[in-house]
């Protein structure tokens, strides 16, 4: 009886060896692979109603294998969560109490929907490490969706979330990050400061270029692209000729003379101050009396 007691331990002693020893393999199955993310791009949407909204984001994964016998080649999973503000299935960017839906997806199409709750939605990268200890980098591209809801109303301001972020290899976690989300409403743009005049002072048959320029404020919704035209960007005063165009910097030199179309992709503050820069060569005689003022129009659009 002894005997068969003594059997019946060593075969469960290395039983439970072997379990041991197949669970530990099965922990330390990606501990050669190591994976970062760099800050992801932040989604900054200027909102306009019954409009549908997109904007693209990306972020970066960076990983190394530091085992020869580790795989070379892996896929990278990304999932993303419905935010702090987020239920079921959808996110929210919220201001206050009032909120505003919106989804992550993973084509431009906002087709197909990336939450990492939902089985099947990770972006999934294929990723070669074929070298042991040089990083590898993939990226990886998101959109941002806002549907034409057509809301009636909603209050003013910036409203914000915080999508959350798992990059995984097999199942196994190797990095957290979160993509900040915000969105202005209304999406508005306007002239708050007027160009002046631009007033050139020439003597005739000059040597030199002559150069002169005045500024205008847009004010537009924080993050809200637009483009500003200048027409027409020439013109004749007092038999002098002269060009004009757009520019993000002062006049001065021939250099800050710039086009006659000049497009932002917006700014934090909403509001940027451009100039409007005129050159008038040199070497013309002109004409004497009184200089008849030559109008150009200045357009937004948003």
């Amino acid at each position: 009886m002894m005997h068969f007691y003594r059997i019946s331990s060593r075969h469960r002693i290395l039983r439970l060896l072997a379990m041991l020893a197949l669970s530990l393999c099965g922990l330390t199955a990606h501990a050669a692979i190591t994976c970062s993310i760099t800050p992801p791009s932040a989604i900054n949407i200027a909102y306009v109603a019954s409009t549908t909204n997109n904007q693209q984001g990306s972020v970066s994964a960076t990983c190394t294998r530091t085992l020869a016998a580790d795989a070379s080649s892996v896929t990278l999973n990304l999932g993303a969560n419905t935010g702090n503000n987020g239920t079921g299935q959808g996110s929210d960017v919220k201001l206050g109490s009032a909120k505003i839906a919106y989804s992550f997806y993973s084509n431009s199409a906002c087709s197909s929907q990336w939450l990492k709750s939902n089985s099947g939605t990770y972006i999934a990268v294929p990723l070669s490490m074929p070298t042991v200890n040089v990083p590898v980098t993939s990226t990886f591209n998101y959109w941002a969706c806002i549907g034409s809801q057509g809301l009636s109303s909603y209050t003013a301001g910036l409203y914000t979330d915080a999508v959350g972020l798992t990059l995984l290899i097999g199942g196994s976690t190797m990095a957290t990050a979160s993509i900040a989300v915000n969105l202005y409403a209304p999406a508005v743009c306007s002239i708050s400061t007027p160009p002046g005049n631009l007033t050139f002072t020439y003597n005739a048959f000059g040597s030199s270029a002559v150069f002169a320029g005045t500024s205008f404020m847009a004010n537009c919704t924080n993050f809200l692209p637009y483009t500003m035209t200048l027409s027409p960007v020439s013109g004749v005063v007092a038999g002098l000729r002269y060009t004009l165009g757009l520019s993000l910097a002062a006049a001065g030199t021939a250099s800050n003379t710039g086009p006659s179309t000049l497009s932002t992709t917006g700014n934090a503050t909403g509001s940027a101050t451009h100039y409007i820069n005129g050159s008038m060569a040199a070497a013309q005689a002109g004409q004497t009396g009184t200089p008849v003022p030559q109008a150009h129009t200045l357009t937004l659009t948003y």
